[in-house]
């Protein structure tokens, strides 16, 4: 799977190091003092996300349904 980031500069503000949010999931966000870092944070934000609403579903499931992991 692959996410789109958009990536802040926080130098541009007066800070170091680097923000992003994730355009599918906008609730997600990462920072790192370098892209490398920033894209880790984001993408274990995501991830974070992902299985909190895999927990949540399974808790609604009825009988006879399940949960499969689809690559994507």
């Amino acid at each position: 799977m692959e996410i789109t980031a958009l990536l802040h500069d926080c130098s541009l503000d007066g800070e170091t190091g680097y923000a992003a949010t994730c355009v599918e999931f906008p609730e997600a966000n990462g920072q790192g003092e370098d892209v490398g870092e920033c894209m880790d944070s984001l993408r274990a934000a995501v991830n974070d996300i992902l299985a909190y609403r895999r927990e949540e579903a399974a808790k609604s499931l009825a009988d006879g349904e399940r949960l499969e992991l689809v690559p994507a």
